[in-house]
C-alpha cells in the first residue's frame, strides 16, 4: 500500500447527499448518460445524487429498467426521475445488461455517450473534465479517469495505459465518455454475448480500428466493489464461462495489429498528443431554472397504427425536454401508440369516447388480440353511420368554437402533425402569438382522403394559408402540395422522417413464434384501400398458377380486413397470411426474404425506411418518396410501376431469380447510411424554434 492509498479518505464518496445549488442546462444536452438498471434500488439514489451534483449541466440521463424484479422498482425510479427533468426512465422487459446498454444508446440524443452503472458514482467534476478533455483533443475517441474501489473492497486503481497490457488485462474503467460515432462503428456493446467482459471487448475492438483514448490522472470514478462480487466475478468463478470469455478476448486481442498509444498525463509513453492552442467556440451559459421552456402543442386525429403516427411518436419522444414543455392532443382518445408516450409528455384529447374505449378493451380481452386503436378499424353499419356523422361534424362545425372550448392553455408553438382535422383546429387557434406549423405526410393529389373534412379546395387552401410553416416529408409530397394549392413555396420545406437505427435493430432480435418455411414476402400497413393489399392478393393468385413456392405475410389491421379475408378465400391464396397487428413488427421483416410495398399512394414510407435499415431487399410500387429512398434507377430496391401487372412481374423476378435478390442484398447495406436520427431531430428542433 503506497502513501496515497494509505491516507485516502474513502468516506468522501460522492453522491451521499444532493447539493442544493444545482447547475441548470440552458438548452439541448451535450452528453447522454446511459445506465442499465436491474435490482439496484439500494444504490441508485447515490448514483443519481452524484450525477445531479455535476458542475457540467449539459446532460441527459437515460435509465433503462431491464425488467427488475424488486418490489417498488417503478416507484423508486419515478422518484429518481422527479429529481430532475433531464432524467428519462424507460421500463422494459429483461434483455440482459449488454443489449440494455445498446438500447439506451439508441435513445440517446447526443454525440457523446457517458457510461455509468446503477450502483456507482462519479466525482462532481467528472463530466466537466471528460467533456473538455475530449473537446480539446478532437482526434481521441474516448476518455476515462482513474478509479476508487469502495464499499466491500477499498483500493485505488491507477494504471498507466499500455496497449500490450490491455490485450492481456483490462486496465480501462467502464465509466468513460465515448464518441458515439466510434462506438457505433465498432458495433456497440452487443457484438458479444452476456458471458464476455463487454467493456474489455469494446476497448479491444476500438483499438483494433485505431481509435485511441485519453487517461485522466485523477480519481473521477467510484466503482462499487462488493464483497460478494458482481456479474463479471460470477463469470470468472465458472470455469466453462470463464474459458469462453477469455477465448473471445484472446481472439479479439489478436486482431490488433499495430500498437495504439493513448494521451495520458504525466506523459510517460509515446502518445497522440496534439499541439496547442486548439481553437473552438463555446456559447453555452448556465442559467437559473425558472421553468421557462418553449411550450409545444401537437395535435393528431388519433394514435392509430401507421407509419405517420410511428414517426410522430419517435420524433416527439426525442425532442429535448429541457428545452420544450410538450403537450400531445388527439382529436379522439384512442390509438395503440397512445400508451407509448413518455411520462414527461402531457396527453389530452378533444373528444373523449369512454364507452368506445371500454368496448375495445373488452373485445381485446375476450379475443386476445391487439387492435390498432383506429376509431373505425372495422366495417359495420354502426361505424359507417358514425363515420358519416364524424365527417359532417368536422366539415360544418365552427372550428374556432371547438378550439376555444377544448384548448384552454396557451402555447408558444402549435403543430398540426397530420393532415385534415388537426390542420383545421390549429389554423383556427385564437392564440395570435403562437407560431403555427403543419406537417404533410402524404401526396395530397393522389391520397385525397382529407378532402372530405373541407367544404371545397378553396377552404382547404385558406386553412394552410394561416400557417407560418408547412413541413413536407419528401420532395414529391412538396411538389404535389404546391400543384394542388398553387402555394407559396417560401413557407414550405422538406424534412425527412427521422429513423432510429439502433432501436429497430435491437427490436428485430426479439424471438417470434412464426416459422418461415420457404421464400417469404413481408408487408406492413393499415388494411386500407391506399395500401393496395387487394391487388397484392390478386398478384399472389396469378403467381400461384406457376406452382411457385412462396408465402406473403401481411401485418396490420384496418377497415378492409373482412374484405381481404373474403378475397383470400375466393382466390384460394392460402399462402397469404393476415397476421394482424404486431406491436413489434421488426422480427418479421428480418425473418422474411423480401419486403413488398403494394401501396397506391404514400408520402415518405416509414416502413420501407425501416426495411432498409434491416438490410432487406425491397419491391415497391412507384409512390411519393420511393426514388428518394431507393434511387431514381432502382439502385437500392426495385421500384415498379404503380399497377397490378408491374407488381406481378417484380415479385415473379424475385422468386425465380436469386441473382436479383443478391444484388439488392448487397446494395441495400450502403443505403441505410442516409438515416441519421440525431441529425434529423436537431434539424427539426431548429425548424420548430426558428
Amino acid at each position: 500500500m503506497d502513501e496515497e492509498e494509505k491516507y485516502f479518505d474513502y468516506s468522501m464518496m460522492p453522491g451521499k447527499k444532493l447539493n442544493s445549488n444545482k447547475y441548470i442546462n440552458d438548452g439541448r444536452p451535450i452528453i447522454s448518460i446511459i445506465t442499465g438498471y436491474y435490482n439496484c434500488k439500494k444504490y441508485i439514489r447515490e448514483t443519481a445524487n452524484s450525477i445531479i451534483n455535476q458542475t457540467f449541466p449539459y446532460w441527459e440521463w437515460i435509465i433503462i429498467n431491464d425488467g427488475s424484479t424488486e418490489d417498488g422498482t417503478k416507484e423508486t425510479l419515478e422518484e429518481i426521475a422527479n429529481l430532475d427533468s433531464r432524467i428519462k426512465i424507460f421500463n422494459e422487459k429483461n434483455r440482459g445488461r449488454i443489449l440494455t446498454r445498446d438500447y439506451a444508446i439508441s435513445k440517446a440524443q447526443c454525440d457523446l455517450i457517458f457510461i455509468i452503472d446503477a450502483d456507482d458514482a462519479i466525482d462532481k467534476t467528472m463530466l466537466e473534465c471528460c467533456y473538455w478533455t475530449l473537446k480539446t483533443n478532437p482526434k481521441a475517441s474516448w476518455v476515462y479517469a482513474d478509479l476508487v474501489n469502495f464499499d466491500g473492497q477499498e483500493f485505488l486503481w491507477k494504471q498507466i495505459f499500455d496497449c500490450d497490457v490491455e490485450k492481456k488485462e483490462n486496465i480501462i474503467s467502464v465509466c468513460s465518455l465515448i464518441r458515439k460515432e466510434a462506438l457505433l462503428d465498432v458495433g456497440g456493446y452487443g457484438a458479444v454475448d452476456d458471458d464476455v467482459h463487454e467493456d474489455w471487448h469494446l476497448w479491444l475492438r476500438m483499438l483494433e480500428k485505431g481509435y485511441f483514448p485519453i487517461r485522466m490522472n485523477y480519481y473521477g470514478f467510484w466503482y462499487r466493489k462488493k464483497k460478494e462480487g458482481g456479474v463479471l466475478d460470477s463469470i470468472n468463478k465458472d470455469k466453462k464461462r470463464d474459458e469462453h470469455a477469455r477465448e473471445e478476448i484472446r481472439k479479439q486481442a489478436k486482431k490488433i495489429k499495430e500498437k495504439v498509444y493513448a494521451i495520458q498525463f504525466p506523459t510517460t509513453t509515446k502518445s497522440n498528443y496534439d499541439s496547442y492552442p486548439y481553437i473552438f467556440n463555446w456559447d453555452r451559459k448556465p442559467i437559473n431554472n425558472k421553468g421557462e421552456k418553449i411550450r409545444l402543442l401537437f395535435i393528431f386525429p388519433w394514435f392509430k397504427v401507421g407509419g405517420a403516427d410511428k414517426f410522430n411518436l419517435d420524433l416527439i419522444s426525442r425532442l429535448d425536454k429541457n428545452k420544450f414543455d410538450i403537450t400531445v392532443m388527439t382529436v379522439i382518445n384512442t390509438g395503440a401508440f397512445r400508451n407509448e408516450l413518455n411520462n414527461d409528455i402531457k396527453y389530452d384529447s378533444i373528444i373523449k369516447l369512454k364507452i368506445l374505449n371500454k368496448i375495445n378493451r373488452y373485445r381485446e380481452k375476450i379475443r386476445n388480440v391487439e387492435k390498432s386503436g383506429n376509431l373505425f378499424d372495422k366495417k359495420s353499419k354502426v361505424k359507417e353511420i358514425l363515420a358519416k356523422i364524424y365527417k359532417m361534424f368536422w366539415r360544418n362545425i365552427d372550428i374556432s368554437w371547438v378550439y376555444k372550448k377544448t384548448i384552454k392553455d396557451r402555447y408558444d408553438i402549435e403543430i398540426a402533425f397530420l393532415e385534415g382535422i388537426a390542420t383545421k383546429i390549429i389554423a383556427n387557434s385564437n392564440n395570435e402569438r403562437s407560431k403555427k406549423i403543419a406537417w404533410i405526410h402524404v401526396d395530397l393529389l393522389k391520397e385525397n382522403k382529407t378532402d372530405k373534412f373541407f367544404k371545397n379546395i378553396n377552404e382547404e387552401k385558406e386553412i394552410y394559408n394561416k400557417f407560418n410553416k408547412i413541413v413536407c416529408v419528401s420532395e414529391i409530397v412538396e411538389e404535389q402540395f404546391e400543384k394542388k394549392f398553387n402555394y407559396d413555396l417560401k413557407k414550405v420545406c422538406v424534412k425527412y422522417n427521422p429513423i432510429d437505427q439502433i432501436n429497430i435493430k435491437n427490436k428485430a432480435l426479439e424471438e417470434i413464434k412464426i416459422v418461415k418455411k420457404r421464400f417469404t414476402f413481408c408487408t406492413i400497413g393499415r388494411l386500407s384501400t391506399q395500401k393496395g393489399y387487394d391487388r397484392l392478393i390478386k398478384v399472389v393468385s396469378k403467381l400461384n398458377k406457376y406452382n411457385l413456392e412462396f408465402d406473403v405475410w401481411i401485418i396490420g389491421v384496418g377497415i378492409e380486413e373482412e374484405k381481404l379475408k373474403k378475397l383470400i378465400l375466393k382466390l384460394n391464396t392460402k399462402n397469404v397470411k393476415l397476421l394482424g397487428y404486431k406491436q413489434n413488427p421488426y422480427p418479421y421483416i428480418k425473418l422474411a426474404d423480401c419486403f413488398v410495398c403494394s401501396s397506391r399512394a404514400e408520402g415518405f414510407s416509414t416502413v420501407v425506411s425501416e426495411a432498409i435499415i434491416l438490410e432487406k431487399p425491397i419491391i415497391t410500387t412507384q409512390c411519393s418518396g420511393m426514388e428518394e429512398l431507393l434511387g431514381k434507377n432502382s439502385e437500392y430496391g426495385l421500384i415498379c410501376e404503380n399497377s397490378e401487372e408491374a407488381l406481378y412481374e417484380a415479385m415473379y423476378k424475385f422468386i425465380t431469380n436469386r441473382n436479383v435478390i443478391e444484388k439488392y442484398e448487397k446494395n441495400i447495406k450502403d443505403r441505410k447510411k442516409i438515416f441519421d436520427i440525431d441529425k434529423s431531430v436537431k434539424e427539426i428542433e431548429k425548424l420548430i424554434n426558428q
